[in-house]
């Protein structure tokens, strides 16, 4: 794979911009990171008619990938266009796989669902299981037993509202937009958490 050219225009203030940057740092992609905010005067007004050319709205962040641009926080994205893939895409792959067969979709905004992907396997690598990223584990399994991804709640969230608690997993319906997406909420018992 021929290495791509690969520009951040950032600010250091811009919690997304440097996320996006540590993500390519952790990457180990080489690419030049430009932070606009710490630019003298006219090389900060040079580097606005620069961005402004591929990005008429000078927001940040802003990755220019050959001639690919990517506006704002969008790592899966990023990551797709440099051309990488990671254990996150490998575990999107599965769960898809694994799950449509039987109605149950990943959420088709595909940053939120790959965030939420990252934290499972944070889970995973903390825990040695998957627990829901949006539920507090204890670490000790059996405890965490009903909210092992996909949660025992998966089921009758879907078939009430379209969608799991996280809306990691989703229906037909909803991921068509054929029912109204409404906030699902917390069915696990806050006993469970002092078990």
């Amino acid at each position: 794979m021929a290495e791509k050219k690969i520009t951040l225009y950032s600010l250091t203030t811009c919690t997304f911009c440097q996320a996006v940057k540590k993500m390519l740092d952790d990457l180990d992609v080489t690419f030049e990171c430009i932070q606009a905010d710490e630019l003298p005067d006219k090389e900060k007004k040079e580097v606005i008619q620069e961005l402004r050319k591929v990005n008429p709205q000078c927001s940040f962040p802003t990755v220019v990938i050959d001639d690919a641009v990517i506006v704002g926080y969008k790592i899966q994205e990023i990551k797709e266009t440099i051309g990488i893939r990671t254990e996150v895409d490998d575990l999107y792959d599965l769960l898809k796989k694994v799950n449509e067969p039987k109605g149950y979709f990943l959420n088709g905004n595909k940053e939120k669902t790959f965030e939420l992907l990252r934290s499972l396997l944070t889970n995973k690598k903390r825990y040695g299981y998957m627990a829901c990223p949006c539920r507090l584990a204890s670490g000790v399994r059996a405890n965490d037993r009903d909210i092992i991804c996909p949660c025992t709640y998966r089921e009758p969230d879907i078939a009430e509202y379209g969608s799991c608690f996280c809306s990691l997993y989703v229906s037909a319906d909803w991921y068509t937009a054929k029912i109204e997406r409404k906030e699902v909420p917390e069915r696990r018992p806050p006993e469970l958490y002092e078990a």
